[in-house]
């Protein structure tokens, strides 16, 4: 089972790392989706959990690894070949002017635009091929309140490219028992 995790409020952490180790247990892929990675730092999660942010996810479309290159990897190496020697302060610092003057610029306000009008639908193709080519997850698990939303765009989108949308849950517990779950009681009514 293919299960992805929306944990971008971070408020059930606990649970999210049991569930997630309980996919993985029974041999299925599980994907978390956090907004910032340092607040799940402490927690660790299981051999085959994959803990994700949307800003890498967006970092991984072609389209923005290319103005990566072009923005900044370009540059920077042209700065290090030739900040060598008297010439590296000057040019450490004519580099830190154009990344933040220049690039950032033209990455937040002609990039982005641009890039969220050609590909709206790029964050939610990124989150199925991280489950590579058997066609995205099967089951979306909405940990927190702040992921609801995010969930709401991802089955609009999936639903419009018509590949389909997988169940969504608040908990994994129903589908995938798990290994410390507590076996039910017997009924007391006979």
């Amino acid at each position: 089972m293919q299960v992805l995790f929306l944990a971008l409020g971070a408020a059930r952490k606990r649970a999210v790392v049991d569930e997630s180790a309980a996919v993985a247990a029974a041999g299925g892929r599980a994907v978390v989706l956090v907004a910032d990675k340092k607040r799940w730092a402490a927690e660790t999660f299981a051999p085959g959990v994959e803990l994700i942010t949307p800003a890498e996810l967006e970092a991984r479309h072609l389209p923005r690894r290319l103005e990566r290159a072009v923005l900044y990897q370009g540059p920077r190496r042209v700065a290090g070949a030739l900040g060598r020697g008297r010439l590296r302060a000057k040019t450490k610092k004519a580099l830190n002017a154009y990344e933040k003057g220049v690039a950032g610029r033209v990455h937040r306000r002609v990039f982005m635009p641009l890039h969220r009008r050609m590909w709206p639908t790029a964050g939610a193709r990124m989150i199925r091929r991280c489950f590579g080519p058997d066609g995205g997850p099967e089951l979306v698990v909405v940990a927190d309140a702040l992921s609801v939303q995010r969930a709401v765009e991802l089955m609009e989108s999936w639903n419009s490219d018509s590949l389909g949308t997988p169940r969504v849950c608040y908990s994994v517990d129903s589908v995938v028992p798990s290994p410390v779950a507590v076996s039910p009681q017997p009924s007391a009514a006979r």
